[in-house]
């Protein structure tokens, strides 16, 4: 992930920090990734890629500590299952 800029500004007393963010190389991994059937580790499975940045947003929408791993696995999930996130995932299975 590249952070492409950051603009910290106040409006109405509020501080404001805008931070835009590319996450295509991302994307292009779980493309390619999935495209070779590289889902599988074992007996495990790689479900998708997830940027940090992404990660703590995600816990601030549900409400979850982003370091609390069991909560997120549950954030996660539901996240990976909307078809807005759908470009993150690699495994095409449900889980």
């Amino acid at each position: 992930m590249t952070k492409i800029s950051e603009l910290v500004f106040e409006d109405d007393g509020n501080l404001i920090i805008q931070e835009t963010h590319d996450f295509t190389q991302t994307l292009e991994t779980a493309k390619r990734l999935k495209s070779e059937g590289a889902d599988a580790l074992g007996e495990s499975k790689l479900v998708g890629l997830v940027p940090m940045k992404m990660w703590h947003e995600w816990g601030k929408k549900w409400g979850v500590d982003p370091q609390d791993n069991e909560a997120m696995k549950e954030v996660v999930a539901r996240e990976l299952a909307d078809s807005d996130n759908a470009q993150f995932r690699v495994w095409g299975g449900k889980y």
